[in-house]
């Protein structure tokens, strides 16, 4: 019998295409002990989130198929309760597809959220090598890179790809779910009025899916990180907050061709605002091995900006 185990990784730390959607992203509320997501308006949000990333990632991740000769189980950390166990025995999933479960808890200090990549073990029994080999290669790899377990893992990794993950958010904070992703007016008439003094829910599932896919966790990330600093081909240089999972506080970003805005994929975000995925953060996934439509060539501008640094005492961490 051959078994491999990885224990790994969760981040402690509603747009339109014109192209075909490549990947799924399936949410499962089945671990949702505490019922944070008690409304189908809830998880409208979280799934408007999903499917941004839906409508930017392109890659094609081959399925996993566990068999009476093949058994892959995933682990990720409970959302519900924050342990770490293999939740999911012979797991498969179909190809293009990731699989999120998600809940809430109440997390500790000002974290509004936590999310990342699973883990897994497998193991087989009564085959051949050549089928164990390929076995591991396909389910862990998922066809990235070159198809290899070292593609995604490990030192030489420049690729990312993996089931899934889960991600929790917090229970105690005050929250606004939006109902229309795609526009926002928090004027004292506005439909997004509510916004001000609560934590804008569709910006902190945008940064925890991040993290599940990979920014700041994955190892093809870590191979391009040094003194503290992130040398993406697509992102450039760019600073990184302590810890080495987000960009410095304050960094800032495109959202589009005139708009700046503090990247996504910085620690914080400020009470009674929302922050979009920037040309920043979309250049990162693409670094970490993401095929990513419409990331802006050549490297994504960001630049410091320190009048927003001066808010700590309104802003809340993201993980």
């Amino acid at each position: 019998m051959k078994k491999a185990i990885k224990l790994l990784a969760a981040g402690l730390i509603g747009l339109n295409s014109s192209w075909a959607q490549a990947l799924t992203i399936e949410f499962d509320y089945g671990f949702d002990t505490k019922n944070f997501f008690d409304t189908q308006g809830k998880k409208d949000v979280l799934e408007a989130a999903g499917n941004y990333f839906e409508n930017r990632i392109n890659d094609n991740l081959s399925a996993i198929n566990s068999t009476s000769k093949f058994h892959f189980n995933a682990g990720f950390f409970h959302p519900g309760t924050g342990v770490y166990g293999i939740y999911k025995n012979d797991f498969a999933i179909a190809s293009n597809t990731l699989k999120v479960y998600a809940g809430g808890r109440e997390l500790a200090g000002s974290t509004l959220g936590v999310g990342g990549f699973g883990g897994y073990s497998i193991s087989t029994n009564g085959t051949t090598q050549t089928e164990i080999d390929n076995f591991f290669d396909s389910s862990i790899s998922r066809g990235q890179g070159d198809g290899t377990q070292a593609a995604v893992e490990g030192g030489t990794a420049t690729d990312f790809a993996n089931w899934g993950g889960s991600i929790s958010f917090d229970s105690s904070s005050a929250w606004y779910f939006d109902s229309n992703v795609s526009t926002l007016d928090t004027s004292a008439t506005g439909d997004d009025k509510n916004l001000r003094g609560n934590n804008d829910f569709y910006s902190v599932a945008l940064h925890e899916l991040a993290h599940l896919l990979g920014f700041g966790m994955a190892d093809s990330w870590d191979n391009q990180v040094s003194s503290g600093v992130f040398t993406g081909i697509n992102s450039g240089i760019v600073p990184l907050a302590s810890g080495g999972s987000h960009w410095q506080g304050g960094t800032m970003s495109l959202v589009d061709a005139i708009t700046s805005q503090e990247a996504a994929m910085d620690p914080n975000i400020t009470t009674g605002t929302r922050k979009h995925f920037t040309d920043l953060d979309l250049a990162a996934l693409k670094d970490i091995g993401w095929e990513v439509s419409a990331v802006p060539v050549p490297a994504a501008v960001y630049f410091f900006g320190s009048a927003l640094l001066g808010l700590g005492a309104f802003r809340k961490k993201v993980k």
